[in-house]
Order: structure tokens, then C-alpha cells, then sequence
């Protein structure tokens, strides 16, 4: 179902002049007019695309613009509605809104200089979801839908106008600098400002180099100082890990070398543990004794040493070798 509504917009033109093209439809994928009335336009360059290759009769050779909707409304009863100018061309600007040239006839000129009206409402057909979906004429009318300037009216205050000169010296531009030109001082600025936060500070240039020595030099020594504390905690650490291990049967004595510089870093301790907690004790709970037993020529393995040998993953010879080696 194709339903046809309307809004109002100003013609933004300046004191004495009559615009050559006028905006259509404001920017903005929600459009609500004063009246309370929403339209969403979801994507106006489809929408202009859509209308400058219409071939409908209503568009092909310019859409027309009548004096307060008489198309619509006087037409249908008799009534005149004569033309006050044809508008096409469509384009979306910057922001979003589309605008479109218009060629006034001799009437809508003068109507727009005497400022008979200032206001334009085009007219639009929209879907039952409220999207607008093509544009077909406009209107010159005094009712405003939408708080924008008037199309005869000056856009510009004195003091708005001094403030742009103020904005152009401060972004070193001349006075008639375009907005575009701004928009691109300002971004240019900002990148600037990017850089320069990402750039190494010198601290020589801030600070004498005596006292940037001084400062490296202390740095480096608590630096030092920190990682012997923690060496020395970390083989405190080691050697009563690897010493309990002994006590508990895990290890052999004279495997606590080998443990021990396992232990030296934080990972290889870290490591150490996890080995230690899922080895089991020697069978039975006998400990390993602290030393070789005395005897000479052939070392023979006791009961309970060969259970923990099993139980450590070693072979009877490996264990021999490894007792032999502890005589």
C-alpha cells in the first residue's frame, strides 16, 4: 500500500537571492516533523538514485512545485494548481539530507523575492512501515513542519559571521574559507596532535644529564639488588623443597644435585613441584637411605630400594649406578 505524505523544510536562501537548488528531505534516517508525524529514511542515496532514473510521469521531466499543496488538495476538486517551478537532479550531501536543483518560472521567483513564502514541503509516497519510498512534488507554504530558516531569510548573524573570520585566523585560513576547508585544517591538526603524543620523549632535553646518570644508575642497582633478593629467596626455596623430597622418599640424595639446578628458575621450580606431587613415597614408607651402605666391589639393592626404584622409574642397574656413584 502506497500512502502519500508531506512535511515542511526551509529553502535556505540568503536575503535578495532565490536558491538554484533546495533541500528535498533532512538528514537523518528518522525524520519527525513538528506535527508529529515520523518517517524513516533508511538509505537516501538508493532513494536518490531511485528518482533521477524515474521514467514515471511525475518525475521524468522535473518534479513540480505548486503553491500550498494545491496539486493535492485543489486539483482534485476543479481547483487551479499551477506550477511554481520543476526540481530533479537529486544528490545527498555530506550530513545525509537530499537536495535537488530547482528551475522557478517567472511566478515562483518572484513569489520566493517578495517573500510571499518561505517554506517548502515536499511531498512523498511512504509504506505502510513508514519508509519513504519515492518523492513527488513540493509546495511553497508559510506552515513550517520543521524549525529551519526560512528560504528568504539571511542565515548568517554579524556576530555568527565574526566568529567564522575568528575560526579561519585561528585555523590559519582565509576569511573565505569553505566549511570543508576547516573540516580538513581541523583534521589535519588532529593528526598532528596524534603523532606527537605518540613520539618518544627526550628526558635530556627536559633534564641535566648528570642527573639523568644518577637516576639510571640507581635504577639499575635497585634492579640488581632485586633480582639477587629473589635468587636467594628462590634457593631457599629450592633446597627445602629438594630436601623434603629426600626425606620423603621421592628422591635419591644423590640425585638433589641434579633437582637443585632444575630449581634454579622460577619455571624449573614451578616444575619441580608438579613432578613432586605425583610421585609417590617408596613402598611401604622405608626411606632411602642418606648414603651407600658400606660395602665394597658389587653394590646389591635391598627390598625396599628396589621397590623405589620401580616405583621412581629407574632400572636396578640404573639405581646401581646411581648408589655407586654416591660412594
Amino acid at each position: 500500500m502506497r500512502i502519500t505524505d508531506s512535511l515542511f523544510l526551509c529553502l535556505n536562501a540568503e536575503s535578495g537571492t532565490v536558491p538554484s537548488r533546495i533541500q528535498i528531505l533532512p538528514a537523518g534516517k528518522k525524520i519527525k516533523g513538528v506535527d508529529g508525524r515520523e518517517w524513516t529514511l533508511a538509505d537516501p542515496f538508493a532513494l536518490c538514485e531511485k528518482m533521477n532514473r524515474s521514467t514515471s510521469v511525475t518525475v521524468k521531466n522535473g518534479c513540480c512545485i505548486d503553491e500550498n499543496h494545491s496539486t493535492d488538495l485543489a486539483a482534485p476538486k476543479g481547483g487551479k494548481a499551477p506550477a511554481l517551478g520543476w526540481f530533479g537532479n537529486f544528490g545527498v550531501e555530506k550530513d545525509g539530507s537530499i537536495w535537488a536543483d530547482v528551475d522557478w518560472n517567472e511566478r515562483g521567483r518572484k513569489a520566493i523575492a517578495e517573500k510571499e513564502y518561505k517554506y517548502i514541503s515536499p511531498v512523498f509516497t511512504r509504506d505502510k512501515d513508514g519508509n519513504i519510498t519515492e518523492i513527488l512534488r513540493a509546495a511553497l507554504t508559510n506552515n513550517p513542519n520543521l524549525d529551519n530558516p526560512a528560504l528568504n531569510s539571511s542565515q548568517e548573524t554579524a556576530e555568527e559571521k565574526n566568529m567564522d573570520k575568528e575560526l579561519c585566523a585561528a585555523l590559519g585560513l582565509p576569511e573565505t574559507a569553505a566549511t570543508t576547508d576547516a573540516l580538513a585544517a581541523i583534521e589535519k591538526l588532529k593528526t598532528e596532535l596524534n603523532s606527537a603524543q605518540k613520539q618518544t620523549v627526550d628526558l635530556a632535553a627536559y633534564a641535566p644529564r648528570a642527573d639523568l646518570a644518577a637516576m639510571e644508575s640507581r635504577a639499575v642497582k635497585a634492579e640488581k639488588e632485586l633480582a639477587e633478593l629473589n635468587a636467594a629467596s628462590l634457593k631457599a626455596k629450592a633446597e627445602a623443597a629438594v630436601e623434603q623430597a629426600v626425606k620423603d622418599g621421592k628422591i635419591a640424595p644423590a640425585s638433589k644435585n641434579t633437582y637443585l639446578e632444575l630449581c634454579a628458575s622460577e619455571a624449573g621450580f614451578a616444575t619441580f613441584e608438579k613432578i613432586m606431587a605425583s610421585t609417590p613415597a617408596i613402598l611401604g614408607g622405608t626411606q632411602v637411605p642418606n648414603g651407600a651402605p658400606e660395602t665394597k666391589g658389587n653394590v646389591e639393592l635391598n627390598a625396599a630400594e628396589k621397590d623405589w626404584a620401580a616405583a621412581m622409574g629407574y632400572t636396578a642397574e640404573d639405581w646401581k649406578k646411581i648408589k655407586e656413584a654416591g660412594q
